[in-house]
């Protein structure tokens, strides 16, 4: 890892931090400040790593611009949610298409029995909380929960533990992040939320360098 990588990873981490305590102690301002940048300094790590193909480096920086732009959408009211959820699909697409260089369907398996664990202990009761939200959310919400879980899938599918690693703790993240909105309090709250959230994408971002 380089100087200026390293550097910018520990900006990530203290970034991260303090949005913890922001969400923690309910301050919003310092949530919407320390939130976004946390994703910027991760930007700024997948520029100065050291990597033989700058074409998945580029799909992998165009998957945090739409994360950051998921990240200060869902910050604003419930009426936004849906543009929230769509900027992270655009994102997961991008991961897709990132990890399909390396994908070995064998090395799959695991990801693909974790994800049908988690699809029949949450799925179920997941969806009836957002079904009366509307038709378009339903819609919205199938999609998304496809989407992450073939990127999940296509994490471990690389056979490179921290890409496995990040893909599950999208999966997480986004699982309870969904839980709290639509069926009621989960473990950790919003706090565990952007703990495993930040996790991820540190992971993912340095999957570049392995």
């Amino acid at each position: 890892m380089t100087t200026a990588a390293a550097a910018l990873l520990a900006v990530a981490a203290v970034a991260a931090m303090v949005d913890w305590y922001g969400v923690l102690r309910g301050r919003l301002v310092v949530e919407f400040l320390a939130k976004p940048l946390v994703v910027i300094s991760l930007i700024g790590v997948a520029l100065a790593l050291e990597t033989d193909d700058n074409v998945v480096r580029g799909i992998v920086l165009a998957a945090l611009g739409a994360s950051l732009v998921g990240d200060v959408v869902l910050m604003t009211p419930d009426a936004r949610f849906e543009a929230g959820l769509f900027a992270f699909l655009v994102a997961h697409l991008l991961y897709i298409a990132a990890f399909a260089r390396d994908f070995q369907v064998e090395l799959a398996l695991a990801g693909g029995l974790m994800v049908v664990g988690l699809a029949f202990g949450v799925v179920p009761e997941l969806m009836a909380g957002v079904r009366p939200k509307g038709p378009l959310i339903t819609r919205a919400v199938t999609v998304y929960i496809g989407a992450i879980s073939v990127m999940t899938i296509m994490a471990a599918g690389t056979g490179v533990i921290i890409a496995a690693v990040g893909g599950a703790l999208f999966l997480l993240s986004d699982s309870l992040l969904a839980w709290n909105r639509f069926v009621g309090p989960a473990p950790g709250g919003r706090v565990l939320v952007h703990a495993l959230h930040h996790g991820a994408q540190v992971c993912l971002v340095l999957w570049l360098a392995v």
